[in-house]
Formats: C-alpha cells, structure tokens, sequence
C-alpha cells in the first residue's frame, strides 16, 4: 500500500464575513515560537479561506516532559491542549475536522535505491533496506514509501527509486491524544515538507529547492515534479539571527526582531551595524544549504531552477534577493493564500503573512484538492 501513510500523515479573523460550510478542515501548524491555523472548506471545487490565526507559544510551553521529538513535542500535553483551543478560540475556527503538521525533525525522509523492478519484491524489501537509514527500531515508527518515476530520457534500469518516510509511533500518539483532549477529530497527520509542496509547489514539472526557515531550525527539501526527493533538517533557525542582533546592538529582543524585518540584510550604508550582525550567521547557513543542494545535483542531470522561501525567518528584510545572490537561481518567497479563494481586500495582509502560514495552508488543503 504505497504511500498512503504519506497521504495520512505526510507525506485576525474574518469568519464573520466568510461563512463556515460543511466541508470544512483546519491545518494546525504548532512551531516552536507560534502556532497558527487556518481553516478551509470546499465549494465548488475551489479552496475557500474561512478564517486563520496564529498565537505565541510563549506563555503556554511551561513544563517539559521529554520523549522523542524535538520543539514543542517535548511539552507536556495539557500545556499543548490549552494552547490549541486558545488558539481555535481566538481565531473563530468552527470546525472540528483537523489536520495536524509533523516537524520535519521529528520524522525521517530519504531516498533509497531498490535492485529489482517487481513490486512484490520491493515491498518486501523497503522494511529491511529502512534499517539501514532509520536510527530507531522499525517496530517503533511507523512506515511508507513511494515508487519514484525515472527520469524522462534516462538509460533503463534495473533498480529503483523509493521514497522512505517514517515517524515514530510516539510522534503520531501524542498528536493523537492532543486531538482527543481538544475535542478535535484527527482528520489526518502530515510532515510539514509535504504541506509546503502542496501550498507552494502543487504539480509544477520543475526542479525545486524549499527553505523552511524557521525560529530553532531549518529544513532544506529539493522537490521534483512535485515529489520530495531529500529533506534535511538544520540546526539553525532565524532566532539566531535576533538575538545576535539583540546582544550586538544591546536591545530587546522585540526591537531586535524589528530590525531583522524592517532593516534585515540591506544594502545601505546607513544599515551597515545591523546587516554586519546578521549576514555572517546567514552565509554559516547559505553553506550548509549549498552542501546539501550539490550534493543532490551530483546524483541527476535534472537541475534545480528555483528556491522557494517559507516559515516565518523567510519574511527577514532583503532575504528573497540575498538568497538568489548567493544561489545564482530564482528566488520566491512562499505566497501560500494564492491557491486559495479569499476577498480582495485581505490580499496585503495574507501575502505579508503567507510565508509563516504555508504549512497551515498546505494542511487545510490535504482533504480539498485532489491527490
């Protein structure tokens, strides 16, 4: 049954004015710093927008009780619980169908090869071959894969390509029960990776490069065809960057983050004691990103085209067109609200806001766009 675990976990409010249907679905997107929601219902085959929200995890992620996974997973579940209905509360969320996003540091993603064609055979294969890329035992996680189509043109083969995902058993119970205590039905689970794609990439044919730059780490996927074919996680995250800037210029942090968006890697020689904090730490991560992106290309003749820049630490001031700098590749920054339908009059605020909300949207979208 090929990738239907990926399809299960993966792989200001303006309800007043957008009422809420009955074909309704909420991505919840539980980051280190902030969780944020946005709910989506079906009409007419298009994706509409009935509210969203985001909250700061600040005052809720007090007691840590450990286990496997890393950000807010290592928080005890009532503080989580409380958090989530604050949140739904707060941002009018009507609907109890929800779909949940898995940290990418908290699952496994990888590309394996298979020596054989026969599908029988690579079922029984991929559960041996996993142990050798999965650092826990097997019986721990729980496991899916996906047959990667060849490239067109290329010379014929007798091995294949399989896409290994795996989170661990602990993972998707502690989501669960985090569902059951805010009286939320589990509509599904799914890797934060896969639901950038869905919100930004969708089906495009191109080669593309995903940053997720977020507030502790960063993950860096190439995706071809709309297919994740490597996901990395770094430990390296946009909150360096403020408090490098808040020790530095001796500021609050808040003053600190107002920098990093309002001034961030300028050019002006006037902003030259804020860009000299804040670049040497991007180009330590534009070096470990350039690792990984070589490394991929060395393995196809298909050429990544694009970067796409998504989470919150994207919205830094001048990263789009430092980024395509570094890189030499065009460079975007994540509108997730364009592939849905919303008034006219919230366009500003939803593309300032886009890029922290693309994995929430991609969730909303799991159970609306066709697979």
């Amino acid at each position: 049954m090929a990738f239907e675990f990926i399809k299960k976990i993966s792989l200001p409010s303006f309800s007043s004015i957008l009422m809420p249907g009955r074909r309704s679905f909420v991505g919840i997107d539980i980051g280190f710093s902030s969780v944020k929601v946005v709910q989506l219902k079906k009409e007419n085959e298009r994706a509409i927008l009935e509210t969203y929200g985001e909250l700061k995890t600040t005052p809720y992620l007090r007691s840590v009780e450990g286990g496997v996974g890393g950000g807010f997973l290592r928080f005890k579940d009532s503080d989580i619980i409380e958090m989530v209905m604050d949140v739904m509360r707060e941002s009018n969320v009507t609907t109890r169908q929800a779909v949940f996003a898995v940290p990418s540091i908290s699952s496994f993603v990888t590309l394996i090869t298979i020596p054989t064609k026969d599908k029988e055979e690579i079922a029984r294969a991929v559960p041996f071959e996993a142990r050798k890329y999965i650092p826990i035992p097997i019986a721990e996680v729980s496991l899916d894969w996906q047959i990667i189509d060849e490239d067109e043109g290329a010379a014929p083969s007798a091995k294949t390509k399989v896409l290994l995902v795996a989170v661990p058993k602990e993972v998707t119970s502690k989501f669960e029960r985090i569902a059951k205590g805010a009286n939320l039905t589990l509509a599904g689970l799914e890797i934060e990776t896969f639901a950038i794609v869905r919100s930004l990439i969708g089906r495009e044919k191109t080669v593309s490069a995903l940053i997720n730059y977020g507030s502790q780490s960063t993950t860096v996927a190439v995706v071809d065809k709309g297919v994740v074919m490597l996901s990395h996680n770094l430990d390296r995250g946009s909150n360096a960057l403020t408090n490098a800037l808040a020790r530095g210029l001796n500021v609050t942090e808040e003053r600190a983050e107002a920098f990093k968006q309002e001034i961030g890697l300028s050019d002006r020689p006037e902003d030259r004691e804020i860009t000299g904090v804040m670049s040497p730490l991007v180009d330590i991560l534009f070096s470990d990103i350039e690792r990984i992106l070589h490394a991929y290309n060395r393995t196809t003749e298909r050429r990544i085209e694009k970067i796409g820049l998504t989470g919150g630490g994207s919205r830094t001031k001048g990263l789009v067109d430092y980024t395509a700098k570094r890189f030499g590749l065009e460079t975007i920054e994540a509108n997730p609200f364009s592939r849905v339908t919303y008034p006219a009059f919230m366009q500003p605020i939803l593309k300032d806001v886009g890029p922290s909300f693309a994995v929430a949207v991609g969730l909303g979208l799991r159970n609306i766009t066709p697979k």
